[in-house]
């Protein structure tokens, strides 16, 4: 039998820099290997290669990498207890953790100079994207104060605790403390702006497509979904904007199984089966013709916004070509070195 396997980003390129939510995932976590080397194709391999025994016991989590979609950065098998993960996306020393320098096991004869040299450029890349997007949230926020001068936050309100009462009606509070896990659906990579979302929500049964515009409460009515899960000690998979990571753009609470999200540009989606549902916040909430009553100057500045976001994917394009060139320094390990690292991870400690 082979499990169901859950795709997510920890960590994302934003407005806010680089951020990074790995600590949630980690919680209940008995045993934490880390894999240290320099090259990122060589750790994904081996996180792919150990996908295979596990994912015939259990699901599987795969932590997406913000470098390329060729790469992984981390398993987490919840039900053995056990996490890989990649040293790139490990900010903090994680105590009692387990690290493996592969560098012990694999031949490598690299000069770390170049390796370094090459590390500081795309570094420099990532802060200049980071800039662009910084501004671009500012001007962002000029455009949702179009929409929340002209917001009625009682009937905004009114349509959350409508929505709660539906889904708390018969859910009884657990008497446990809530684990919220942080996470992205997708973010700004060298490959461009990808996401996960439709994997992520597949398998979920009731699925709301949250629709509005910018600044009509998105994130607050999930924000106070979220506060209510928290009550009723409920787990929650949180997963914040890659744009602005202090807003929310989805919740899957699978005690209940639904899943709440932003349904809206550049992550826009619309029902396909019948249970779907849509929340549309700016019909139910923004003065009529709101739209059209600021059309020219919500395009300005949707351009504007736009075109600050795509000058810093741009960026993070202009490190894919050095990103392979700097993998072209190390070699992929040899079958007989592969099988010895992978002894050492899957034997208990």
């Amino acid at each position: 039998m082979v499990h169901y396997i859950t795709k997510y980003y920890v960590s994302g390129h934003t407005a806010d820099g680089y951020v990074n939510f790995l600590s949630t995932n980690l919680i209940g976590i008995n045993r934490i290997i880390v894999l240290q080397h320099p090259s990122s194709r060589v750790k994904a391999k081996i996180l792919e290669k150990l996908t295979a025994p596990f994912e015939e016991k259990e699901q599987i989590e795969i932590i997406e990498s913000t470098r390329s979609g060729e790469y992984i950065e981390g398993i987490v098998m919840r039900k053995s207890s056990v996490a890989v993960l990649a040293e790139q996306v490990v900010q903090d020393k994680i105590a009692d953790a387990e690290y493996i320098n592969l560098e012990d096991y694999l031949l490598s004869n690299i000069d770390k100079k170049v390796i370094e040299k090459i590390d500081r450029k795309i570094s420099d890349l990532c802060q200049v994207a980071y800039s662009h997007f910084k501004k671009g949230l500012s001007i962002h926020d000029d455009l949702e104060k179009i929409y929340i001068d002209e917001m009625d936050f009682s009937k905004a309100d009114h349509v959350a605790e409508e929505f709660m009462s539906m889904l708390f009606k018969d859910v009884e509070k657990k008497e446990k403390q809530p684990v919220i896990y942080e996470r992205l659906f997708g973010t700004n990579t060298a490959d461009g702006v990808v996401n996960v979302v439709e994997h992520i929500i597949e398998p979920i049964q009731n699925r709301i497509f949250i629709k509005g515009r910018a600044g009509t409460g998105k994130s607050v009515f999930m924000r106070k979904v979220l506060d209510a899960c928290k009550e009723h000690g409920l787990d929650v998979e949180l997963y914040r904007c890659s744009f602005d990571p202090n807003s929310i753009d989805m919740l899957i609470i699978r005690d209940l199984d639904y899943c709440l999200f932003d349904s809206t540009d550049p992550h826009e989606f619309f029902p396909s089966r019948k249970e779907d549902k849509i929340i549309d916040l700016y019909e139910e909430a923004v003065t009529p013709g709101t739209d059209e009553k600021y059309a020219f100057e919500i395009k300005r500045l949707t351009n504007l916004y736009k075109k600050e976001m795509q000058s810093g994917v741009k960026k993070l394009k202009e490190i894919k070509p050095i990103d392979l060139e700097r993998e072209t320094y190390f070699e992929l390990p040899k079958n007989e070195e592969l099988e010895s690292v992978l002894q050492k991870i899957t034997t208990k400690q």
